[in-house]
This record gives structure tokens, sequence and C-alpha cells, in this order.
């Protein structure tokens, strides 16, 4: 008996070891700057739902024709089990997995879900009984993940085409050797558009390179700043830096980052200059120009009055004149 257990055992060590051998390695990294990349996560569906290692093709609007290349079975009508390439999601595209079609509509595991699956009844009776924004938030972090759903027509998003799976290449030692040397060469390509540091000729800044807009307040009579990054990454490119001139209020300075494999980050700094010493400066001219208007007001009531007694005087001297006159 003891002699079956060390056997088992023995056996159970050496399946865990094949399988470690054999496990296949995701090309693509996880996340980038905005959030996991939807050609790692295609990948992994892929290999996990079909049991299909895909090699590694670069971004994911370039999927398609690097299929094609690769003599896989490619073309424009959604069919299970493929990967559907979006060449218009964005710049760089967007891959997701067809889990099944149903008339006009694809089910898809994509990076931007996984979404979850509103028909369990245990979702519906959580619902039925939430109250708040907060508990339904609580229903859907619980309710079972599926994939999310897609319309083939109106396409929204630019489709491509789709990479059929389950047919395909099976790959010879010569053409595995040469995806594990593209994949190399992709890998080499850095993603990293982080960047090090920010220096400020004015004002200070807690930088953290996931944090990507700042925010500063300068005095009224700082009205240049001079904004110097560094890079984490020696094969990124920065621009944006240099001075900026600086209005009163609100002044947006932006630093742009693009990684080796294209990637751009941007970096936001919201310089605020003072305008409270222009606004005093401003009320003092008004209060001045008030204050003239009143002395001038003043003056000319003075001479009037002066005037008007100076008339009234004379008018009753000469009446005092005629009255003497007249007595004699």
């Amino acid at each position: 008996m003891k002699k079956i257990k060390i056997i088992i055992f023995l056996l159970i060590i050496n399946v865990l070891s094949i399988s470690g051998v054999n496990a296949a390695s995701n090309p693509y990294k996880q996340s980038g700057p905005y959030g996991t990349n939807c050609t790692w996560y295609a990948w992994k569906m892929a290999y996990e739902k079909a049991g299909v290692t895909l090699p590694g093709w670069g971004n994911a609007k370039e999927w398609y024709n690097d299929a094609k290349r690769a003599e896989y079975s490619v073309g424009t009508t959604p069919k299970a089990n493929s990967i559907i390439v979006w060449g218009g999601w964005t710049s760089y595209g967007h891959v997701g997995y067809v889990e099944r079609v149903s008339g006009n509509t694809l089910y898809v595991w994509d990076s931007t879900g996984p979404c979850i699956d509103e028909n369990d009844p245990t979702y519906k009776e959580c619902m039925a009984s939430s109250w708040n924004e907060d508990t339904d938030k609580v229903c859907k972090q619980n309710a079972p993940k599926a994939a999310c759903e897609y319309t083939i027509s109106p396409d929204r998003y630019g489709i491509t085409g789709y990479i059929y799976l389950s047919n395909a290449p099976k790959k010879s030692s010569t053409s595995s050797s040469k995806q594990n040397s593209a994949q190399t060469v992709i890998e080499t390509k850095s993603n990293n558009a982080n960047l090090k540091t920010i220096e400020l000729s004015e004002g200070k800044i807690e930088f953290n390179k996931d944090t990507l807009e700042y925010t500063i307040n300068v005095k009224n009579k700082v009205d240049k700043i001079k904004v110097n990054s560094t890079l984490e990454d020696s094969k990124a490119s920065v621009e944006g830096n240099g001075e900026y001139e600086l209005k009163a209020g609100v002044n947006e300075i932006k630093l742009s980052v693009k990684a080796e494999d294209g990637i751009v980050k941007e970096y936001k700094i919201k310089v605020i200059r003072d305008i409270k010493e222009k606004t005093s400066r401003k009320k003092l001219e008004t209060n001045y120009t008030n204050l003239i208007i009143v002395i001038i007001i003043d003056v000319v009531i003075i001479l009037v009055t002066i005037i008007t007694l100076i008339i009234i005087h004379k008018k009753h001297h000469k009446k005092e004149t005629s009255k003497n006159i007249s007595k004699k």
C-alpha cells in the first residue's frame, strides 16, 4: 500500500512538472496606461477557451493580416470560437474572443468586460431586493460573469474581420521557432510611457507616475513657469518640456509621452495664477476715479453756491440803492 502511494505521488509530480514545462506564455503585457490590454486578454481567452496558443502579433489592428500571413483561416463572416478584430475602435484597434453568434448579436469576451449574466436567477433576486445604487453595485459584483453583447449591424467600431480558431494551423518545430523569434522582437518593444519626474520652476507637486493630472497655485507676480520632466524608459519620448507664459487664472500644460511601441500617455498640469493682486489694483483705480468725480462734483456745487450768493447779494444791494434814491 505504501509503495502504491509513493508511485501515485511520483506520477502527480511528473504530470505537474510536464504541464509546467508545456504551459504557454502570453507574449503580451497584461496592463497598459489605459487598463487591461485587449491583446493580452484575447490571447488568454483563445488559450483558455479554444486551447489555441496564438503567436505575438503586435497591436490589435494588425492581428487580421498577421493571422492571414501565418496561414490562419480568416474572413468577414462572424463565427463562434474566433477572434474578432476591430480596426476602427481606437488608433491601435481592438480584439476579443467570440464565444457564440446569435442572429445579429455577437457574444464576446474582451478587455472592456467581462459583462454579467443578467438572466441569472440569483442576480435577478438580488436586484429585486436592492434599494439603492450601493446595493446595486454589490449585486453586479457578485453576479456570474458572461460575454458582452455587440451588434453585427450597425457596426459601431469598424469590424475588420475574424480569425477562425477551430482550424488553427499546427505549428512545426521550424514555424514554432520563427514564432518564438517574432514574439521576442515584439516583447522588446517597450510599452512604458511613464514619466520618472516632473520639476517646476515655481510650486511643487507630489509626483506619481500613475497620476495623470496635477494642480498648483502661484502668485500673481509669477508670469512664467519652466517645466522639465524625465522619462522612466529611455526608449520613450516626451513632448511639452519648456517655458510657458502664464495668464491670470487657469493655465493648462500637457506633457505627452510616447512609448517605444507607440502607446501615448498624457500628463496634465493646471497652473492657477492668482488674480487677487490684479483685482485689488483695479479696485484701487476705480476708487481713485470715484474720489476724483466726487471732488469735482463738490467743487462745482461750491462754485454754484458762491455764484448764487453773489447774484443774490447784488440784487439785494441794487434794491437797497433804489430805495435810498427814491427817498431823496
